[in-house]
């Protein structure tokens, strides 16, 4: 790979690293405006729960920024993203995708 190519590599790297950053940020402050009770609630039958989208944003981050690209193995179950019912509070839910998104920044 040339220099030109590391440094558009590197660039992508820094951008990525921004917007999951600037998402995770934005997810703080809307699950500000949640109640642990709305954490899990579905708006509908064919709806997710917000904390269903989060388990498939930490599925989607571990699965194509972790594994794919660091070759690390793919334990992603994506059916539970969104089968899931209940299960941890706020605080857990954002730890869990802090530590993902903070991975995938290293890697």
């Amino acid at each position: 790979m040339n220099e030109t190519n590391h440094q558009l590599a590197r660039e992508f790297i820094k951008s990525a690293c921004f917007r999951m950053d600037e998402s995770l940020r934005m997810i703080r402050l809307s699950f500000g405006h949640l109640s642990e009770e709305e954490l899990w609630k579905r708006p509908g039958k064919a709806s997710n729960s917000p904390a269903n989208l989060i388990l498939h944003l930490q599925g989607n981050i571990r699965q194509y920024a972790i594994s794919s690209l660091a070759g690390l193995p793919d334990l992603r179950e994506r059916d539970k993203e969104f089968s899931s019912s209940g299960g941890p509070g706020k605080k857990r839910l954002l730890q869990g995708l802090e530590d993902t998104i903070r991975q995938a920044g290293t890697n």
